[in-house]
């Protein structure tokens, strides 16, 4: 079992939750910090980061509205967001970014609140949606060439580069660019984030830089949580609605002038599902006369084909069990982390791969919640 899930059960003051906001770079005022009821922070492989602090909007002395009429939280104005637990080095950067608006309440009874909303800086630099293969890259290569296409520049750290593995075929399949780059960023453990003060100016335009590269802050370490002990509740899916037995690419030859015909079927993969002892040979006899044909991307060879079609199948499969759960507040558990669930039966324990997590402080104390995906080669024995 990781340290960290050990660490969070020692009785330490590691139980004390522990937020700091900055905005504009300068910490919160005191007098705000102690009107705020509640911050939240939520990472995803799929969208961009984003931040909500809830503020009590109220001066009963001076019976006025105390934030929404100032200008501490417009629109545009640069936030920090810290979250963790007090103590030395419990803290962590969970987002910069930016105000995107702002949601007052009146209610007909309480006080009036207050939530500032705010997406990570990346979101400006989204850039088009569209389905682009790599062949034969490193990550920090498909950095580079999506970056060429985005309105920034990228640094990519040299020697983690060399380090990569070199994927025979990878898939951007109708994404937006960044999101695209976000995702692989965290299946790596890496950064994505915007660098300050090294904009350039070109054509009249300026040109952010965004870093590529192993994290600075986050340490994206793997869980083990047992339900009924460091696992508050977990609601595992096993849907085979979206499922298919095969996949089967179409394509042309332009070198050997002849057609690409290439089928892949589930045995033909090195993922294991739900795990043979949850039945996963029954559970697939469900689905394994469907077949899902591609068509509309462009494959050149045979290999290319297969690669994809496997890269599809894979992806459809992983899907298969999806869950979502809750722990104590765990700062370090992001989008990207790897997770292993035990005390849920043989079906539903194993090793799942965290895409989307939400942290909270409020009077409930620090609480993370997470969505994965069942993500287990075959013949794990995790």
């Amino acid at each position: 079992m990781s340290t960290d899930v050990l660490q969070i059960y020692q009785g330490q003051d590691f139980y004390v939750p522990y937020f700091e906001v900055k905005v504009g770079d300068q910490p919160l005022e005191r007098e705000a910090i102690h009107d705020i009821t509640q911050v939240s922070y939520r990472d995803s492989l799929t969208e961009i980061d984003s931040f909500e602090i809830t503020i009590n909007n109220w001066d009963a002395e001076a019976r006025t509205f105390k934030y929404s009429d100032r200008d501490l939280f417009d629109p545009g104005a640069r936030v920090e967001l810290y979250m963790g637990y007090m103590g030395r080095d419990r803290t962590r950067l969970m987002c910069t970014g930016e105000i995107t608006s702002l949601r007052p309440a009146f209610p007909a009874a309480g006080q009036p609140t207050l939530v500032v909303s705010g997406l990570n800086l990346l979101h400006t630099l989204r850039g088009q949606q569209r389905s682009v293969p790599y062949v034969k890259m490193t990550d920090s290569k498909i950095a580079r060439q999506v970056a060429k296409r985005l309105p920034a520049d990228i640094d990519t750290n040299a020697e983690a580069a060399r380090n990569e593995e070199e994927h025979d075929y990878i898939l951007q399949d109708n994404q937006y660019d960044l999101l695209f780059l976000l995702e692989r960023a965290r299946r790596n453990g890496y950064d994505l984030f915007v660098v300050e003060g090294k904009e350039r100016t070109v054509g009249g335009k300026t040109r952010p830089r965004i870093y590529f590269g192993p994290s600075q802050d986050v340490r994206r370490v793997s869980y083990e949580l047992t339900y009924g002990k460091s696992l508050i509740e977990f609601q595992p899916d096993l849907s085979t609605a979206q499922q298919v037995g095969k996949v089967t690419v179409h394509g042309w030859d332009a070198v050997k002038k002849k057609a690409i015909n290439i089928t892949v079927n589930i045995g033909q993969l090195d993922i294991a599902g739900v795990g043979a002892k949850g039945g996963q040979a029954r559970i697939n006899k469900s689905f394994q006369d469907r077949e899902e044909v591609i068509s509309n991307i462009p494959v050149a060879t045979e290999r290319e084909g297969r690669t994809l079609a496997k890269e599809t199948l894979s992806r459809i499969l992983k899907n298969m069990l999806k869950g979502s759960g809750s722990v104590v507040g765990l700062p370090d558990l992001r989008a990207g982390s790897v997770i292993f669930i035990r005390g849920v039966g043989e079906r539903f324990s194993g090793r799942y791969f965290v895409t989307a997590t939400t942290h909270t402080i409020g009077d409930g104390g620090y609480t993370t919640q997470f969505q994965c995906r069942r993500e287990e080669l075959k013949g794990s024995q995790q």
